[in-house]
């Protein structure tokens, strides 16, 4: 599993890389078993039972473990053994043949992770599990992820400004690259099975001989045909390519966007001097789909213009939804907002949300009066992203965004969104390994713990309920809607004992409702 360091080809690969040959039997031991206390931490449940099992068995097979292992395995695996994480890690500290350098073994998982084409969202939850444990840092990780997708698509790593500086990151990106083309030369053209919606389409200029190793004769088998298959079927554009073929309910608009994609000017070719804008972005093995709330202006994108302070992954999108009703709803909110300030009741209405009174005789007269003016809008914006959030959960079934992990992250709409997207696929078969994490704030939405359990089988790592308990429009608005048992989740905790729950207040940040997109850059650092 270790890598020698003087390798920098893939021609080496089995003088550099020998199925865990260069660990010792302690050392494979140690890394197995770190393996299994971290998969009973994280997935120790019915329903990750059987990706638990072949994350283990995988692993044991890659370093040729004898069958007399898997026993003692299965019980830290099911808990029936409680031992302590360090001395497993001291041990592999000491392994001769990575020399302390405990990163390799990470990149090792990584690869053993995309061998067969799909990266479940459980996996790589893993991996950053593992990250801690190994006390390695998170750009590294991301470092070698991006290695293992320059290796796929066959593309040199487009470098930062600051990468250029650091000579200390140029030599960690050149040792990952190395790293990952040893280690994709081993693992062979069953990287690529099923890694579509983008990453795969690239390969289709490299050609089959160097995606196959130049052999011929994997076309007859079944890898061969499953990596010719998923070259041809793949779009090339991400979820951009995505079409809305059968609409849900009453949808009238979904289509996803680049969030961090670079013009570049190119040359036509011809003979005159005219240029083409060429739109380029960044391939990633884990993306992430960012939601809007409301928008309050047609001229500016709205949809992308609170996101631009987003770094979640490296192949980011956003979601285009009902853009119609969501400035009628955010020209009426601006409406409300300015007329309350107008007759000077904010600090009576912030008395009235902290006190937790929600009532028509509680709210100032002034500020029902103007209720007709968002109502509607409200009614109909809350009934269409509860129909938007289950058309998004069809997509994400149906893989149109390949076998990688997904981060979905929305406010105000955009989080009921998510929380419609979450129910939906909860009471789907298959739901699990898509989501990594989901992340909603200000949510429109039930804050019952019963409904929230039910999205852990869907979201491998975080489910993060960012609330603020000052936010009037939210309660304001609620006033005529039947209170969700379990109270609104974008005004309280969520209280679910679970590993996965996280509950973030924003009561410093934000004052109410309004606030959310423009103080997006400070909330997504509280968020971590």
């Amino acid at each position: 599993m270790a890598v020698r360091k003087d390798y920098t080809s893939a021609r080496n690969v089995r003088d550099a890389i020998t199925h865990g040959n260069e660990l010792t039997d302690a050392g494979k031991y140690s890394y197995t078993a770190l393996c299994a206390l971290g998969l009973n931490y994280l997935f120790n449940n019915n329903w990750d039972e059987t990706f638990n099992k072949q994350c283990l068995a995988t692993l044991i097979k890659q370093l040729q473990l004898p069958s007399q292992v898997e026993p003692f395995m299965d019980s830290i695996l099911k808990g029936e053994i409680k031992q302590p994480i360090k001395p497993y890690v001291e041990v592999l500290k000491e392994e001769p043949r990575i020399s302390g350098d405990l990163s390799i073994l990470l990149h090792d998982f990584i690869l053993l992770g995309v061998q067969e084409g799909k990266y479940d969202a459980r996996w790589r939850v893993l991996v950053q599990h593992l990250t801690e444990q190994l006390d390695i840092s998170h750009e590294l990780m991301d470092v070698f992820e991006n290695s293992v997708v320059d290796c796929l698509t066959s593309k040199h790593p487009v470098k930062t400004k600051e990468e250029i500086a650091g000579a200390k990151h140029r030599q960690m990106v050149v040792k990952a690259k190395r790293y990952a083309l040893i280690g994709l030369a081993t693992l062979g053209g069953g990287a690529l099975i099923g890694i579509t919606g983008g990453l795969a389409a690239p390969l289709i200029g490299a050609g089959l001989g160097t995606i196959v190793g130049g052999s011929a004769a994997i076309l007859g088998t079944a890898a061969g045909v499953a990596v010719v298959g998923s070259l041809f079927g793949a779009a090339g554009a991400g979820l951009t390519g995505y079409k809305m073929h059968k609409r849900v309910g009453e949808i009238e608009e979904f289509a996803f966007g680049h969030l961090d994609c670079v013009e570049k000017m190119t040359k036509n070719n011809n003979e005159k001097d005219d240029y083409k804008v060429e739109i380029q972005f960044k391939q990633h093995l884990h993306i992430t789909i960012a939601i809007t709330g409301w928008l309050r202006d047609d001229k500016v994108d709205m949809f992308v213009q609170p996101w631009l302070c987003l770094s979640m992954s490296k192949e980011q999108y956003y979601l285009r939804y009902e853009s119609s009703y969501l400035l009628e709803l955010g020209r009426a909110m601006d409406y409300i907002v300015s007329a309350m300030v107008s007759m000077a009741t904010q600090e009576v209405l912030k008395f009235t949300a902290l006190a937790g009174i929600i009532s028509a005789v509680a709210w100032p007269a002034g500020l029902l009066g103007l209720a007709s003016v968002i109502d509607n809008p409200w009614g109909v914006c809350c009934r269409r992203s509860a129909q938007v959030g289950k058309q998004l959960a069809e997509v994400l079934l149906s893989r149109e965004q390949g076998y990688r992990p997904v981060t979905l992250v929305g406010y105000s709409l955009g989080a009921r969104v998510i929380y419609y997207c979450l129910r939906e696929m909860s009471e789907r078969k298959g739901c699990e390994g898509i989501i990594q994490d989901a992340i909603l704030i200000g949510g429109p939405c039930s804050g019952n713990s019963y409904e929230w359990q039910k999205f852990t089988r869907v979201v491998a790592g975080r489910l993060v309920n960012g609330y603020c308990r000052s936010d009037w429009l939210l309660k304001f608005l609620y006033r005529t809607l039947s209170m969700p048992t379990g109270g609104v989740a974008g005004l309280q905790p969520v209280t679910l004992e679970d590993r996965r729950m996280v509950n973030v207040d924003l009561s410093h940040i934000v004052t109410g409702h309004s606030e959310y997109p423009e103080k997006m850059h400070l909330i997504m650092k509280e968020m971590g």
